[in-house]
């Protein structure tokens, strides 16, 4: 079933977690918008880093939780890839999708002093003078993609599936990728252009690989942190964690097991992301976790798959009164999360745990969608 894209599309784990994470995921988000507008309900609006292949897209598309446009484009699709050929050859595949080529994180943080004025505006239009030089073009460009990207929020579905660490031990604390997932919650906060009104809740799935191993004592200590506040907080959580792992105490489980540390600490950084951004994760499912090995020439390495609902807090931060930190109820939703991260295990996927024979037949379903699309677009 070699695909000759992603070298990864025709994983069965893989597409295991996309078809029993992913999948119902936005299936309740496509839900959701029904109800808001039943008689007339808008289209799934999709961030991914979908590869050249777009499986995921195209999954969604054969389940039909993403509908092309009038004219049969993927215009509610937006992604990342690294160069201006590989969004040309995604294009192919999911025909109309919007496409930005560039590295994600150096366009998402790129400081840009019309950021506050960006919504509704001309993206090449600057209120700065600057002089005429290459390095300034360069600045320009990247400025025009950040521009044009932010005018696409809010999303309904952001697919943060950049197969790769959260944590850079070269990157100063807290990092530019959780630096870019502040920027991304920030703009999902935008008004929908078709209704000037906010989107309200939103589902969000993030991929990392456990690790690295070389983590500095800065980011560990900001992992043991995270544990440590939440055992305060909530004494009974000792127990729970001793239980699970037997031990009590942060320090000696990130000595002993450093795959158990990172699944219960790492969850808790998107978390206090979205609540620092005005929305929080729904407790009534939690955070999901699906994991999963994968073999390479330096030896196996875990990833891990973040599954969860994202609520906008209420009142809304320029709602609230000085001194109200979060809305109503943000902290108890909150402290329920942690509970569940404590409580409830990862899902582990392997060989063992999957029905192979269903995958590859969805895969051949996703792929001769995808074959058909390529026809029409040669």
């Amino acid at each position: 079933m070699s695909s000759g894209y992603f070298s990864f599309e025709d994983d069965l784990l893989k597409h295991h977690v996309r078809t029993h994470g992913w999948l119902p995921s936005c299936r309740r988000r496509l839900q959701a918008i029904r109800i808001q507008n039943p008689r007339y309900p808008r289209r799934l609006r999709y961030f991914t880093f979908c590869a050249a292949g777009a499986v995921d897209v195209l999954m969604l598309d054969v389940a039909r939780i993403i509908r092309r446009s009038a004219n049969d484009k993927f215009d509610s699709v937006v992604f990342f890839d690294r160069t201006a050929e590989a969004v040309s050859e995604t294009q192919k595949n999911i025909p109309g999708a919007i496409g930005f080529p560039g590295d994600f994180t150096s366009i998402v943080l790129l400081q840009d002093p019309d950021e506050d004025n960006l919504v509704g505006e001309d993206p090449l239009r600057t209120s700065v003078v600057e002089q005429n030089t290459e390095s300034t073009r360069r600045s320009q460009v990247v400025r025009a993609q950040q521009r044009m990207f932010v005018q696409q929020f809010p999303f309904d579905v952001i697919n943060l599936d950049l197969e790769e660490f959260l944590l850079k031990p070269n990157d100063a604390v807290p990092g530019r990728v959780i630096n870019s997932l502040r920027k991304l919650l920030q703009w999902q906060r935008n008004p929908m252009s078709s209704t000037n009104q906010d989107i309200g809740a939103f589902a969000l799935m993030f991929t990392t690989q456990i690790g690295p191993p070389n983590l500095g004592d800065d980011y560990l200590g900001m992992l043991e942190q995270y544990l440590r506040r939440n055992l305060q907080e909530d004494p009974s959580l000792v127990a729970t964690l001793q239980g699970r792992t037997g031990l009590d105490d942060p320090s000696a489980l990130r000595r002993r097991d450093f795959s158990e540390f990172f699944r219960l600490a790492m969850p808790k950084i998107i978390a206090w992301i979205a609540m620092d951004e005005d929305w929080f994760v729904d407790p009534e499912r939690g955070i999901t976790i699906y994991e999963f090995e994968r073999p390479s020439t330096s030896g196996p390495y875990k990833m891990l798959h973040l599954v969860m609902d994202v609520r906008r807090q209420t009142p809304p931060r320029e709602r609230r009164a000085p001194g109200e930190r979060f809305g109503d109820d943000v902290e108890d939703a909150y402290r329920s999360v942690v509970r569940g991260i404590f409580q409830n295990a990862q899902i582990t996927v392997s060989d063992a745990t999957i029905d192979p024979d269903t995958l590859r037949k969805d895969l051949d379903k996703i792929f001769a969608r995808r074959r058909k699309y390529l026809r029409e677009t040669e």
